[in-house]
């Protein structure tokens, strides 16, 4: 049976506690990556953790690993070095005094960035240094993501390579997520990140009402579509049996949507695993 590890962004929302003990009553454990601020550049409602910790809290005590994605979801390309910083500090202050309201232990330091923004915007990695391993991950973010693949800037470099730098100083981790054999993860950059990635998005947000205005623009406009998305990801369904990290988002509005495709993952023969704390 397939590994899957399942990472959901964008918490917390008014739907986190029915997401929570949806998943909790399957016995599917997750990483929730939470956002700081409820004044985030997100188009849809955000609770954030200041604004309302205790669906937060209360996933700590239900045993979900929670995650940084940064004070305001902002993109950390459009934002100063020193930005960035501060929207983690900001956040990690947060989760901190969460787990200790909660009485439990941080078990890990995991970050992800909003639309995985890692400092160079679309170029989420270096596609050209990836060699002929590039086509598969440009494939991977443009499909899940809402990017566009244009070449950063030196500068845009510089500033990921900086921001690696800092997370790996300050003990981030993506060290947690074993049994991933993709020759695309495994042979690049991201099995070196101190951000956590992804092998396979949901996509589910394409299907969000409130982005409804935007949704000509996206591959994926049906439930049955994104199935149709699960059952032909090669990666996802690859007979060498690597494990994955898979990518879901908590959004009110879209519960129906992304527990309807958390289970057709687990319908098709994939067992949810805790990550490795």
């Amino acid at each position: 049976m397939r590994t899957a590890y399942l990472t959901i962004d964008d918490s917390p929302t008014g739907d986190t506690d029915r997401l929570t003990d949806f998943l909790a009553g399957r016995g599917i454990p997750a990483v929730l990556f939470c956002i700081g601020s409820s004044y985030s550049d997100l188009e849809i409602p955000c609770s954030g953790m200041d604004e309302d910790p205790g669906p937060i809290e209360r996933a700590i005590g239900k045993g979900f690993v929670i995650g940084n994605h940064l004070h305001t979801h902002r993109r950390s390309s459009a934002i100063p070095y020193e930005e960035v910083v501060r929207e983690i500090e900001s956040t990690e202050r947060l989760i901190d005094g969460l787990y200790k309201k909660a009485g439990r232990a941080r078990p890990a330091k995991l970050l992800r960035f909003p639309h995985i923004d890692r400092g160079a915007g679309g170029w989420i990695v270096d596609y050209d240094a990836a060699g002929a391993c590039g086509p598969a991950l440009k494939s991977l973010f443009a499909d899940g993501l809402n990017i566009t693949l244009a070449p950063p800037s030196p500068e845009q470099m510089e500033k990921k390579a900086r921001i690696q730098d800092y997370l790996k100083r300050e003990g981030f981790t993506s060290d947690v997520y074993p049994g991933i054999t993709h020759p695309w993860y495994t042979g690049t950059e991201m099995a070196a990140a101190r951000d956590s990635l992804y092998t396979f998005s949901t996509s589910d947000w394409m299907l969000n009402p409130d982005f409804a205005a935007h949704a000509h623009q996206w591959p994926y406009r049906t439930l049955d579509a994104l199935k149709g998305k699960i059952d032909a990801d090669p990666w996802l369904n690859s007979p060498d049996g690597s494990a994955n990290i898979v990518l879901a988002h908590d959004h009110n509005r879209l519960f129906d949507v992304t527990t309807a495709l958390v289970a057709h993952i687990q319908a098709r023969g994939a067992a949810f695993a805790p990550v490795a704390v």
